[in-house]
């Protein structure tokens, strides 16, 4: 076997050619990893010698579960309290799937069994923060429980028992880590909790923990906040609440004390209890993450890279039980991130200890056609200067899961391996093939894909990158706060708007937390923002939106609960006032489809007579820009009316039915100063200058974001819905019908084919190719010598 001892390295992470990068010795480097969790099963060293022979050298070891036939109990951690600096030894009662005579895959035996295979490998090393069984077993009153009495094995975020062993456990296996001769290989440490980033019971849709030590708590964070009973019982409008007999809140308690009268944009009144504990978990999720990171600093020094698969902002609105597994599913499915406490994200990205966050990419746009997306919020992972690491778990034809999260299908291999690169690198991110078992990469044709893009991720290291004009989603996963914590219309405005609109209207997107924006490194090119969250028309949202937004020629689309509340109350006024029109607000739920009427306008171009956006889940209260000149309707439920300063009409672009078919404003325009930059009026544009779209209904179509892409002034790549990877210096289309492509370019450049390797042309404004079957093309944009005006055919 060779040497498992090399000269020790220094990793660091640090921005390098307008992104993050990882650094060996002061020197950017690119560290392409293969990662599998399947080393109990006998394809692993096969597996692994594949990947070895087609040149990976970078490897993750896994610390495997399985002791005293627990999936998740490891042999660093087999009991309450009972936590090993060198690993116990396995009984004979290991589990196994696949288990040989010669039993468990340690982390050792995984190093032997890469090294034989790749004498130069290095390592990043993951585990989980599972306690034993027999730990849950052993402190029933200290687990997770849903208002059931359902308990779950995993500790409780207010358990400090738990809190306490799991940091022993973590540290007592850096250690073991850190003094093997393998050590000076290792590149950093990723923690996988079981919930991915959520808890096991927010991961259900449950948003309550109310095991014992949760409801202590709870008590005393009451105690903290409010000092009196009268005080919590002024708050909670209760006068029977007292410090020594509040529980914690129950699933369905606060639509049974408000008699079902709880709309998705509540009163605050309505659920004060359940917003009190919901500040609560954010504090005991930062101490979680205080204890693993402490721990990971403890045993490995200052000087070790540690990341977390987490912050799933990219997933909000993730019914994450019923999506996998087809049951489980709940009327109100719970926000897993406000009942994790996973909220707040971007002060948790700017931490010192977290050098990288890797997730999987979304497991519900995986097969062609689809756009590439971290579950992780990458892009403001990217702007905080974090390596983003998508895991790329794509199941393939190649192994018994064909068939499973959109397996890649022969044929499809280089399309979608290809496109799942071009989308990282075109935002800063990168991305690693990684086997839940193994076998999805035992391929010949899918290696040598992968051995191409090792190759092809090398060349753009060096390569300098920014953001071009792209449309940004701005997600603020603190508002759920302000709603009554479901998932559904979430599912809608977050989640299918980026899968099916954003990523097929030919243009680049981005993604970010509304927190950003205040940002200084964030990106000022950019002059479209979707904003499905900006419920709360207080001090903070206002500034930003006046100092950050509303200027530039900017197109700023607001989603339909858009200034609804203060955070106390709910009224048209706070919307009236922060968009400059004038509302109408029904006080009930309401299905959401809009229909286009409107033929004139730009944003409405191309519209078939027959579109209409929208969905059958119904939420409320309703807010509706007000039409102020039209005839008086006395019919039906009657709305409460606020009318803006500014008393300019918008522009009527489609329309929303209502009770007894009334027929509202669905999706108006309104333009202020010298208005939108790509409105067609000549001249600069500065603060004051810029145009609200609101919309009473999401997700919107691919074909409108175009328009309104235009609208802003931003370039637009491709007409034909196809998937948009681009920075300035590339361009990529994922395209599946076939068909002519034409891209347009937003400027003139040398063009390079990079996975075919030739040059396409010395200077060129559009790109044009046939599509006959499922596709990517990637091609390298640079400054062009000699412009021409050429067109590559």
């Amino acid at each position: 076997m060779p040497s498992t001892t090399v000269p020790r390295p220094q990793y660091t992470v640090r921005w390098h050619a307008g992104k993050p990068a990882f650094f060996e010795n002061d020197q950017p480097v690119m560290l392409p990893s293969y990662c599998t969790c399947g080393a109990a099963f006998e394809a692993y060293t096969d597996n692994i010698r594949l990947f070895a022979r087609h040149g990976c050298r970078y490897f993750w070891l896994h610390l495997v579960g399985g002791y005293n036939g627990e999936w998740g109990t490891t042999p660093f951690w087999t009991a309450p309290g009972q936590i090993h600096e060198s690993p116990a030894p396995m009984t004979g009662n290991y589990w196994s799937p696949k288990a040989k005579p010669d039993g468990y895959w340690s982390v050792d035996r995984q190093v032997e069994t890469i090294l034989a295979a790749a004498p130069d490998a290095r390592f990043f090393i993951r585990l989980h923060d599972c306690p034993p069984e027999s730990w849950a077993q052993q402190f029933p009153d200290e687990v997770m429980t849903d208002y059931l009495g359902q308990r779950r094995q995993h500790g409780s975020l207010a358990s400090t028992r738990y809190h306490d062993d799991l940091r022993r456990f973590i540290a007592a296996f850096t250690r073991y880590c850190e003094s093997r001769p393998w050590a000076d290989r290792i590149v950093a440490y990723v923690i996988y909790p079981i919930g991915e980033g959520g808890t096991p019971l927010a991961m259900e849709g449950f948003l309550f923990d109310c095991s014992p030590v949760m409801r202590a708590a709870y008590r005393q964070f009451l105690r903290e906040k409010y000092q009196t009973d009268a005080a919590l019982q002024a708050a909670w409008n209760n006068p029977a609440a007292t410090f020594d007999t509040v529980e914690v809140p129950r699933d369905d308690e606060y639509r049974r004390r408000a008699a079902g009268g709880v709309l998705f944009w509540p009163e605050a009144r309505q659920v004060q209890p359940e917003r009190d504990y919901f500040e609560l978990q954010a504090q005991l999720f930062r101490r979680s993450l205080r204890v693993m990171f402490g721990a990971f600093r403890e045993a490995a020094g200052p000087q070790r890279l540690c990341g977390i698969d987490a912050f799933k902002a990219n997933m909000i609105g993730w019914m994450c039980h019923p999506i996998f597994g087809g049951d489980k599913w709940k009327t109100y499915y719970g926000d897993n991130l406000l009942a994790t406490g996973s909220t707040g994200i971007a002060e948790l990205l700017d931490w010192p200890e977290i050098s990288i966050v890797a997730t999987p990419h979304d497991y519900r746009c995986r097969w062609v056609w689809f756009g590439y997306d971290p579950e992780g919020i990458g892009d403001s992972v990217q702007l905080h200067g974090k390596i983003m690491m998508i895991e790329e778990d794509a199941r393939s034809y190649a192994n018994d899961e064909r068939g499973l999260f959109g397996s890649i299908e022969p044929g499809e291999e280089e399309a979608i391996l290809w496109r799942n690169l071009a989308a990282a690198l075109s935002k800063g991110q990168q991305t690693y093939p990684m086997d839940v078992c193994v076998g999805y990469f035992q391929n010949e044709t899918i290696q040598q894909i992968l051995a191409r893009r090792r190759a092809v991720e090398a060349e753009f290291l060096n390569i300098p990158r920014a953001d071009v004009p792209s449309v940004v989603m701005l997600v603020d996963e603190r508002a759920a706060a302000d709603t009554d914590f479901s998932c559904e219309y979430n599912d809608l405005a977050v989640i299918r708007q980026r899968i099916h609109g954003l990523n097929h209207c030919g243009v680049p997107t981005r993604t970010f937390l509304w927190d950003d924006i205040e940002r200084e490194n964030f990106p000022r090119c950019h002059r479209l923002f979707l904003l499905p969250h900006c419920y709360r028309a207080d001090e903070r949202n206002l500034r930003r939106l006046r100092e950050r937004l509303f200027r530039d020629g900017n197109v700023i689309v607001f989603g339909p609960g858009s200034g609804i509340t203060d955070g106390r109350t709910v009224s048209p006024e706070f919307a009236a006032a922060m968009m400059g029109l004038d509302f109408e607000l029904y006080d009930y739920e309401y299905p959401r489809f809009v229909t286009f009427d409107n033929w004139t306008h730009p944003l409405t171009a191309g519209a078939d007579a027959h579109e209409v956006m929208g969905d059958s889940h119904r939420y409320g209260p309703v807010l509706v820009p007000f039409d102020r000149r039209a005839p008086e309707c006395k019919g039906g439920r009657q709305p409460r009316v606020a009318l803006a300063a500014d008393d300019r009409p918008f522009i009527r672009l489609g329309t929303l039915a209502l009770d007894n078919g009334k027929r509202r404003p669905g999706l108006v325009v309104k333009e202020f100063g010298r208005g939108a930059a790509g409105n067609g009026l000549p001249g600069p544009r500065g603060p004051g200058d810029y145009a609200v779209v609101f919309t009473t209904a999401v997700p919107l179509p691919a074909w409108l974001l175009r328009n309104l892409a235009r609208f802003s002034g931003t370039h637009v790549y491709d007409d034909e819905d196809d998937v948009v990877y681009a920075d300035t210096s590339m361009v990529a289309i994922h395209a599946v019908r076939p068909g002519p492509r034409t891209i347009a370019l937003p400027g003139e450049f040398a063009v390079r084919d990079v996975l075919r390797g030739r040059r396409v042309a010395r200077a060129a404004r559009r790109i044009r190719f046939n599509v006959t079957a499922p596709v990517t093309r990637w091609f390298a944009l640079a400054p062009c010598a000699v412009p021409s005006g050429g067109v590559q055919r």
